[in-house]
């Protein structure tokens, strides 16, 4: 992130995922498991810190806050379907949990194959993600990027196409010097210019790229 807290064309995925971790979080544990565990994800020492995790539950199998950083260890090391199990026993207990929302939409967005999911996920966490937090620019570029990615390979209803152009212009509203703002504005007037009516029932858009190709391309860019 630059001096006017902005995302660089280096900014990572990852960097983009801890913003969860700024959801306050309480425990009552004599041991600080929460503080350890999430030390270790912030030096990406995510094995261990499934350990810590995993260590902390034994002491309280209750904790959704142990759970839910449980799947954020899954996540970052790329154990997509064994987080998202780990995350929907979260849902199960607690539908509004933010941060198990959030992981999930974050964990859907990086398999890189359920950019639909993602948006149905990031959608449920974002009437709880207070607009001064940086997570609200976050999710707002994640539901516009997911169904970008989307117009590129299933294709957008007309509504959906609305959604899209609706959280990409809040990203660049609250990021306007953001490194990748030129060509969200680009994008966004040329959806605006070519979009189809009201009454077609699907809009894709065809890129002389691979569709797969492209989303990998972008998803290694982040």
């Amino acid at each position: 992130m630059n001096d006017n807290g902005n995302y660089s064309n280096t900014h990572t995925m990852k960097q983009l995922i801890y913003f969860a971790l700024l959801i306050p979080f309480i425990t009552f544990a004599q041991r600080n498991y929460l503080d350890e565990g999430n030390k270790l994800l912030s030096q990406n020492k995510n094995k261990e810190a499934e350990e810590i995790f995993k260590e902390a539950l034994n002491s309280e199998k209750y904790n959704l806050i142990y759970q839910t950083q449980l799947g954020l260890s899954l996540i970052n090391q790329k154990k997509y379907s064994e987080a998202e199990k780990q995350l929907e026993k979260v849902l199960s207990k607690d539908p509004n949990n933010t941060a198990a929302l959030w992981y999930s939409g974050i964990n859907n967005f990086q398999n890189a194959k359920n950019f639909r999911k993602a948006v149905m996920y990031f959608e449920k966490a974002y009437p709880f993600i207070s607009k001064s937090s940086p997570q609200f620019f976050a999710v707002n570029f994640f539901i516009g990027k997911s169904y970008r990615n989307l117009l590129y390979t299933e294709g957008l209803t007309y509504e959906e196409t609305s959604r899209m152009l609706e959280t990409s212009k809040e990203y660049i509203r609250l990021q306007p010097s953001a490194s990748d703002a030129d060509q969200f504005i680009s994008f966004i007037k040329y959806v605006e210019e070519n979009r189809f009516p009201s009454n077609v029932k699907k809009w894709r858009v065809i890129n002389e790229n691979d569709p797969e190709e492209l989303i990998n391309k972008e998803l290694e860019r982040k």
